[in-house]
């Protein structure tokens, strides 16, 4: 089965979850108008109420299932048929005092499928977010989907424990910031060759209290080549049409990675430095 997917790339407006959310409606819309073949639409970290909202984070936050986000993304999703992901903060369901730097699956039904919470919080975030404990990994009907979260791509480990348990395809959300562009480009593209394996990555643009963001969001091949990239400052979307026998053929001819791993000699990696 081939895949359609999208990421939309666009600017927050900080504490305004009701603009975002519109707007997130819109995109919805135009895409599924344009292109209503597309089966994943994919916007970035903490798309429903900005970055550097600090404190306000908990006025912000959301309970899963019921914030107002998932009621109208899923309404949304529904009406169109197509998967989205999206990220958000969000507020535990029984420790209330307690905030997750969160992206939600939504299915072409409308309903929340899971929910990834970031495992590698960076900077400032560590002051107003819980970390995150497990890999949420999505079985869906467009097959096993790995969730990570902006800083997560920087840990190859991330990427190929999505890989050993079968995903077919990562998605990212993020607020990769400036001025780390070559960074991103790098990361992102040896994630994707490491395990042979497609990575669709939603970033956005725009400016907050004092960090700015490139966008450069980007859908990326088994082989960690760009098949489609917006790498100007500025809100939109990309799409692509994803070959899902690709990396199986790939895995089984040259690109022998995993037949060929020893993880007898890799005892280190699980070691705290």
């Amino acid at each position: 089965m081939n895949v359609n997917v999208s990421c939309v790339q666009m600017e927050p407006v900080m504490y305004h979850v009701d603009k975002n959310i519109r707007k997130m409606e819109n995109y919805i819309d135009k895409v599924m108008i344009e292109h209503p073949e597309m089966n994943l639409i994919v916007f970035p970290e903490l798309i429903t109420s900005g970055y550097e909202c600090n404190k306000e984070f908990h006025a912000l936050a959301e309970v899963v299932p019921y914030g107002e986000s998932m009621k109208r993304i899923g309404s949304c999703a529904k009406k169109h048929g197509v998967n989205v992901i999206y990220g958000f903060p969000e507020q535990d369901s029984t420790l209330t005092d307690v905030l997750y730097n969160s992206s939600v699956f939504i299915d072409n039904n409308g309903k929340v499928l899971g929910v990834y919470r970031k495992v590698h919080l960076f900077g400032n975030e560590k002051t107003y977010f819980r970390s995150g404990c497990e890999y949420t990994l999505i079985n869906s009907s467009i097959g096993k989907i790995g969730m990570m979260i902006c800083y997560d791509t920087a840990f190859p480990e991330v990427a190929r424990t999505y890989a050993l348990r079968g995903a077919d395809l990562l998605v990212i959300s993020t607020n990769w910031e400036k001025p780390y562009e070559a960074d991103w480009d790098l990361v992102i593209r040896a994630r994707a060759i490491d395990n042979i394996i497609y990575i669709v990555a939603a970033n956005r643009v725009g400016f907050d209290t004092t960090l700015g963001f490139f966008g450069r969001s980007k859908i990326i091949s088994p082989l960690g080549e760009p098949l489609r990239e917006l790498n100007e400052e500025k809100e939109g979307y990309i799409f692509a049409e994803l070959d899902s026998e690709l990396p199986l053929k790939l895995k089984s001819g040259y690109y022998t990675i995993f037949k060929d791993r020893k993880p007898d000699t890799y005892s280190m990696v699980c070691k705290k430095y």
